[in-house]
């Protein structure tokens, strides 16, 4: 399974050369719940937070909707709902003569997503755990593709036409007015926009600063994690590739700490976005794979200011870049690699 993006200690990514028949791509019939079902599904609020589905309810009382079937023609739609002291549990299951689609929403956090045809030529299985990678394998014209990745951005700057088919169509189900594609596509403008008007921080103090919250001093250990706080959703992604192996407890609670305390509990905007993933290595390394030079370069020269000199030429031929490509994932993927603190 390709990983996108930092995730428990992990370093993964680009994504591998798509077999040759996953081209062959099939014409997704639109997804369209009953009237009666979608007001029901609608009841709820869907927001994105972190590149994270949450599902949340303005009742904090016990309600449980019991299990609604609709029949029309050939279409069969099952729904129940259930929300407990603002938890809230949603299955949803959609069967038309072409396929079978599900959505199940647990605690409000977690949610799976299975769209399969009967005739075994396409499936989709989606998976957001929280404190796990999210997950997505898209299987069609008989070649599969799994991806994980921290979050739906990283998922999405990783492989967007993927995303944009595969993955957004199901979600916007849900919340019809969130236009995830063109968020995503304005995130990775700005990210653009971002890297050649501002500096990159300076990583050599934040290290310095994750060296001083092993300090024996307590106001040394509190100056550096008021420091590293004030940095703000930039530093975050620093911190999370961190080789925890090499902090002592002490530090490793307060970088936990500090990057729970910087993750931020409100709807994603394109902005917040970006500060977010600016500093991120992974983000950088996806974005070494786009078709415009112009692009290439500034994703290369943003990766060297975080990692250092990296063996990518923009303007290679494209199997050399693939090559490439390949090194320098495999430099990430290896906590070695990492500047140490």
């Amino acid at each position: 399974m390709t990983r996108i993006g930092p995730f428990a200690g992990a370093f993964l990514l680009m994504a591998l050369a798509l077999p040759a028949a996953l081209g062959e791509t099939i014409d997704l019939p639109p997804l369209e719940p009953s009237p009666a079902m979608a007001t029901r599904l609608r009841w709820l609020q869907y927001t994105m937070v972190s590149g994270r589905v949450l599902v949340s309810s303005s009742h904090t009382t016990r309600i449980t909707v019991p299990l609604q079937v609709s029949l029309d023609g050939r279409r069969r739609e099952r729904q129940s709902l259930n929300i407990n002291n603002a938890l809230t549990n949603v299955q949803y299951e959609l069967i038309t003569p072409v396929e079978q689609l599900s959505v199940t929403v647990t605690d409000s956090a977690q949610l799976s997503i299975s769209r399969v045809w009967h005739d075994g030529k396409y499936e989709l299985q989606f998976q957001q755990i929280p404190g796990k990678p999210i997950q997505l394998a898209v299987a069609e014209a008989g070649s599969k593709r799994a991806l994980e990745a921290e979050s739906f951005w990283h998922l999405s700057i990783a492989q967007p036409e993927i995303v944009r088919r595969h993955l957004v169509p199901v979600l916007e189900m849900l919340h019809p007015l969130w236009q995830l594609s063109d968020m995503g596509r304005a995130i990775e403008d700005l990210l653009f926009e971002r890297a050649q008007s501002q500096p990159q921080p300076d990583r050599q103090r934040w290290a310095s600063l994750v060296a001083d919250l092993a300090s024996s001093k307590f106001s040394v250990r509190q100056n550096a994690e008021r420091e590293l706080s004030k940095a703000g959703q930039v530093v975050v992604p620093y911190l999370q590739n961190l080789d925890r192996s090499r902090l002592d407890a002490e530090q490793a609670y307060r970088v936990r700490s500090l990057v729970e305390s910087l993750a931020v509990g409100y709807e994603d905007t394109a902005d917040r976005i970006v500060i977010w993933l600016a500093g991120d290595e992974h983000v950088w390394l996806s974005l070494l794979s786009r078709g415009e030079l112009t692009k290439r370069r500034v994703a290369a020269e943003q990766l060297t200011a975080i990692i250092g000199p990296i063996d990518f030429h923009p303007t290679a031929a494209d199997s050399t870049r693939e090559a490439q490509l390949e090194r320098v994932n495999n430099r990430l993927r290896h906590p070695g690699a990492q500047k140490k603190p």
